[in-house]
């Protein structure tokens, strides 16, 4: 499985195959454990082994490490290729969540007016005989839900917009 890992800003392409992995395209002698009920990881990296402290954001990681701290994100390839298809980034601004291919909207789970956290599911559609649960980009107020459930879809329909909040100190609640 590929994976684009962005840290700090610097983004890498990770591709996970059994037990082998690479990095942009080099091959990688690594293995992550965790230390169990703790959020410290231990990296051993070509024999080198490197402890730090991994904590879940909504919206990714924050890495700590000797008393440096990162942001982190992993995107899986699949998810990263539907973002490019509906035109969807992560990242502030309002948004419009598309249709990623030709389907059946099975549930709209939003209204116009809800508040929701970035990767909230907004609608299920249907899709090649699977479910594919839409999700939010941002954290913010569905402003628009353009379909209803039943309803068919093409490719690039505009399904629900989200706006951005005003106010920063707003976002994720």
């Amino acid at each position: 499985m590929k994976y684009t890992v962005t840290v700090g800003g610097e983004a890498f392409e990770v591709d996970v195959s059994g037990g082998r992995i690479a990095l942009d395209g080099k091959p990688l002698d690594a293995q992550l454990h965790t230390v169990v009920g703790t959020p410290l990881r231990q990296l051993v990296l070509t024999g080198r082994s490197v402890t730090f402290a991994m904590v879940r954001q909504e919206e990714g990681w924050t890495l700590l490490r000797a008393g440096e701290i990162w942001d982190a994100t992993v995107v899986d390839e699949r998810t990263r290729q539907l973002r490019e298809m509906t035109g969807q980034s992560v990242g502030s601004g309002d948004q419009v969540v598309a249709a990623p291919m030709p389907g059946l909207v099975l549930r709209v789970e939003v209204q116009v007016g809800t508040r929701v956290k970035a990767g909230a599911g907004l609608l299920v559609l249907e899709a090649m005989k699977m479910e594919n649960e839409l999700r939010s980009p941002i954290a913010g107020t569905v402003t628009a839900v353009h379909v209803e459930s039943g309803q068919r879809v093409e490719k690039g329909a505009r399904l629900v917009e989200v706006a951005a909040p005003v106010d920063p100190c707003e976002e994720g609640r």
